[in-house]
């Protein structure tokens, strides 16, 4: 089974989803998500009061992440360290963003780097899939011996799970 890494914005695209039931069935029966801490933290920092209908934004996604995840990673040096790699590397490339904006995502990605995930989905074509970023993923990977994740986005993720 292939094992895949969801950034945070793919939990909302999942609940917005009309075919929300059929996907999570889909995920049991074909991949292993995996969490990681800084996502989780993310989808909580969600204002408590945003609501979709009657039900509270924040704790239809956080419902979303654990009904999916399998296992759930800490933040740990490494992976801090290796976000520092892809950040120098990415400024080096002439990334514009500051490391404010991109440590999340460089953190999202050095995790599924150091735990060999398959397959980050991600909708974030500024920063986490940019073509700085993705550079600077490949350089500092190289450099480590590590394999690349693969990148896709969520409706080729959603395809895929249908195939």
């Amino acid at each position: 089974m292939k094992r895949l890494l969801l950034d945070t914005n793919i939990y909302g695209r999942m609940m917005l989803d009309s075919s929300l039931l059929s996907i999570e069935k889909a995920i049991r029966d074909k991949v292993i998500i995996h969490g990681f801490k800084v996502i989780r933290e993310e989808l909580r920092n969600t204002p408590q009061k945003v609501k979709i209908g009657s039900k509270s934004l924040r704790i239809e996604l956080l419902h979303i992440y654990d009904h999916v995840i399998s296992k759930s990673y800490d933040l740990t040096l490494e992976t801090e360290r290796l976000c520092e790699d892809y950040f120098i590397t990415y400024k080096e490339l002439g990334g514009a963003f500051g490391v404010n904006e991109m440590r999340n995502d460089f953190l999202i990605v050095a995790c599924a780097t150091i735990h060999e995930m398959d397959i980050i989905v991600s909708e974030d074509s500024r920063s986490l899939l940019s073509e700085d970023a993705l550079k600077a993923y490949s350089i500092v990977n190289a450099l480590y011996k590590r394999k690349n994740p693969a990148f896709i986005k969520y409706l080729e993720f959603k395809r895929w799970l249908f195939e």
